[in-house]
């Protein structure tokens, strides 16, 4: 696999959300997130190089630590989809968090095939 656990790159918006997202929940586990944001940035192959909005960050997380994100943001899911309301906002909340949590799903099924790889070797 090309693209292995230790190099998936997350955007500077999935972490910032996911931080947000996690630090009611868990606040330990949500710093250990945005602790990411204060890596060096993955090299850019953008024509801004420059703007902060296009960085990407390696996430190196154990395998637990990305187990308890996805757990948490499902809760959090679950929880926004109970309290629900009508407003703009809340009506896209729940595709936001969906988004962010396949992001986290696929960096968890790399890091299980990855391990499998590496059992058969």
């Amino acid at each position: 696999m090309g693209d292995t656990a230790n190099n998936h790159l997350f955007s500077r918006a999935s972490l910032d959300i996911s931080y947000n997202l996690l630090r009611k929940s868990d606040p330990q586990l949500a710093l250990t997130v945005r602790n990411i944001l204060f890596e060096t940035p993955a090299e850019k192959t953008t024509d801004k190089p420059n703007n902060p909005h296009t960085d990407q960050f390696k996430v190196q997380l154990d395998s637990l630590q990305v187990r308890k994100i996805v757990e948490v943001l499902m809760d959090v899911l679950n929880q926004s989809s109970e309290t629900h309301t009508e407003d703009n906002t809340s009506l896209f909340r729940p595709v936001l968090i969906q988004s962010i949590i396949n992001e986290w799903t696929v960096l968890a099924k790399s890091m299980f095939d990855e391990y499998q790889q590496n059992k058969e070797s």
